[in-house]
């Protein structure tokens, strides 16, 4: 019997081995998985951001038209040419501010990448850190084992 009981807690230190070494396994695949599906997710996010500019541009080229052709009217109901000097100006204060608004679209879709970006490096430098600290588990672990 005593023969049987040294055999047998090899056996059984191996079987805690196997299973901590699966069980690591397990969780490094899970980190894995959560990044992919974070840069999956960053990347979904700044196509909806290019989408929404590129909705933002077109309703400003829009508004630009509208403007411009009211502001032309207006002009010519009051007997302004577009040689006057005043029609040129006001055509242009139109135009730099509806430039104005092009670069702010711009510059908060840019803005809200870089967040995007920045949130999903730190959550990736924490799911590195995970990973090492289920590799030092599990390597504990095997070494207790073997005790």
């Amino acid at each position: 019997m005593g023969s049987f009981t040294s055999v047998l807690t090899p056996l059984v230190s191996m079987g805690k081995l196997i299973g901590s070494g699966m069980e690591a396994a397990n969780n490094l695949q899970e980190v894995s998985a959560k990044n992919k599906a974070l840069a999956q997710n960053a990347a979904l996010q700044k196509q909806a951001n290019l989408l929404a500019l590129q909705q933002k541009e077109t309703d400003r080229l829009t508004k630009l038209r509208q403007a411009t052709a009211t502001q032309r009217a207006n002009f010519g109901a009051q007997g302004i040419g577009s040689a006057t000097g005043s029609s040129d100006a006001v055509q242009q204060g139109i135009f730099e501010s509806s430039d104005v608004t092009r670069q702010q679209n711009t510059d908060k879709v840019a803005l809200d990448n870089r967040i995007i970006d920045q949130s999903l490096a730190a959550q990736q430098q924490q799911n590195l850190l995970q990973k090492q600290q289920i590799k030092q588990r599990a390597a504990l672990s095997a070494l207790g084992s073997l005790w």
